[in-house]
């Protein structure tokens, strides 16, 4: 029996051994240079650089031929220019690279991070992911979120309403501002972070900014909302930035091959300065006229321009949207107040020194503000002043195209040819088509496919 013993504790010992063993032979079999997780410190440039780059890039430009700043004249651009949007090319590839690239990752630096406890990255993860859903329900209305972004486990994502879009933008937002709150002692962003070295103040006041952004989109919804727009626009700016120093902005020209994106539609000549944009620039007198586009010969170009060189920042939200957001707010909300114009004023005048990077002679900016941003009139009058100081300021960004869907400003004449099956009136669009991999494969897409003269839920009569 005692034999028996001997041998069982014996071999009792032994599988202890090579479990010991095999557990240590695991962990040493671990390649650290191979890591089944992206740290978030990684992902973060990464992202700031992907959702920057889609903002710079082919939504911006067909949002912008809609807007009648550039002209299409080569390539798929000249289809845009007819309001062909072609569900295969230019959109699909603006939804797919917003979904496969800076919102997938996004998540996945945010649940990186909470699992780390490293907030101020959850945080600035929230504040790109609300802009990223932003700009997607801007460009296509209702668009999937809630059960997107899982890979193979939800393959057909439903299309979430765009009220609850909003709703979720202005819950991200909240919870962004909440995690750039904490105090912890773990991991915190400093020179992986491209924009603001880690500056959680400045990522805050970014928060507030696109708060005050998104409820603006909603002022043709006032009335069944339970809030009102513009007063939520005005509580957000009271925290957002005070000044263009701390515009969210994107710096390109690190490298030869890090370039801003606008610059290749503008070298290949797909675009070309739009003639009703710069006559209106003549016709004011604006600076900003030689700084957005050169003249070669009495013919426009948008090439090496502030906005088009390969160095170019990308503008994401700026001080000066802010104060013409503040100013269509206040006139919302009181047509007399002064302090619309107070804010016009200051929005021109931040423009103005941003894009000519302060070198402007101040008594030409006074004299251009005197004579363009003055309110008189009635409500309509004031408005179309602040939208037409906006659109020239907002150059380049989609969100002219929101506020022209919103509010009629400013007044433009439809290009030619643009009546046909997709786009039937021939009006400007007011959306994108939905692109050609979601209507084949996405088995929750809508019944109906909307033509681009559909109105989304924030642009109805």
């Amino acid at each position: 029996m005692k034999n028996i013993s001997k041998i069982l504790i014996s071999f009792l010992l032994l599988f202890a051994l090579l479990f010991i063993n095999s557990c240590d032979l695991e962990e040493a079999n671990i390649n650290p240079n191979d890591p089944t997780e992206v740290p978030a410190n990684v992902l973060l440039p990464f992202n700031e650089e992907s959702v920057a780059r889609l903002m710079g890039g082919t939504g911006q430009v067909m949002a912008g031929i809609f807007m009648q700043y550039y002209e299409g004249v080569d390539n798929h651009p000249r289809q845009v220019q007819l309001y062909v949007v072609n569900e295969a090319l230019y959109v699909d590839w603006d939804w797919n690279d917003y979904y496969d690239g800076p919102m997938i990752n996004l998540k996945k630096m945010i649940e990186v991070a909470h699992r780390n406890n490293a907030f101020h990255y959850a945080g600035i993860g929230k504040v790109l992911m609300a802009m990223c859903l932003g700009n997607v329900t801007s460009l296509w209305g209702d668009v999937p979120y809630s059960e997107a972004l899982n890979g193979s486990l939800v393959r057909s994502p439903k299309f979430d309403s765009q009220q609850s879009i909003y709703e979720t933008i202005q819950a991200l937002l909240d919870e962004g501002i909440s995690d750039l709150n904490q105090t912890y002692t773990g991991q915190k962003p400093s020179m992986d972070d491209i924009i603001f070295n880690g500056d959680v103040n400045k990522w805050k006041q970014v928060a507030y900014a696109l708060k005050a952004r998104y409820y603006i989109h909603l002022t043709k919804r006032n009335g069944s909302l339970g809030f009102n727009p513009s007063e939520k626009a005005l509580e957000a700016i009271a925290n957002a930035m005070s000044s263009s120093n701390n515009d969210l902005q994107f710096p390109y020209g690190y490298s030869a091959s890090e370039y801003n994106p606008f610059y290749s539609f503008t070298r290949l000549d797909y675009i070309i300065p739009n003639s009703s944009f710069t006559s209106l620039l003549s016709a004011l007198n604006d600076p900003r006229k030689d700084l957005y586009y050169k003249k070669k010969f009495g013919v426009a170009d948008l090439g090496s321009s502030y906005f088009t060189s390969t160095n170019s920042p990308v503008h994401m939200i700026t001080y000066h949207e802010l104060k013409f957001i503040e100013a269509e707010a206040r006139l919302r909300l009181n047509e007399n107040d002064p302090l619309a114009q107070t804010a016009l004023q200051e929005g021109v005048r931040a423009s103005l020194n941003k894009i000519s990077n302060g070198t402007l002679d101040p008594a030409v900016i006074n004299a251009y503000i005197n004579t363009n941003a003055v309110l008189t009139g009635d409500f309509s009058s004031k408005l179309s002043k602040i939208i037409r100081q906006k659109y020239i300021a907002l150059f380049a960004s989609i969100e002219s195209w929101t506020d022209y869907r919103r509010t009629g400003f400013p007044v433009l004449t439809p290009n030619i040819g643009g009546d046909h099956n997709q786009n039937p009136g021939g009006a400007i669009p007011r959306r994108l088509a939905y692109p050609q991999t979601e209507r084949l494969y996405n088995k929750s897409f809508p019944s109906t496919l909307p033509t681009l003269q559909d109105r989304f839920w924030w642009d109805q009569e």
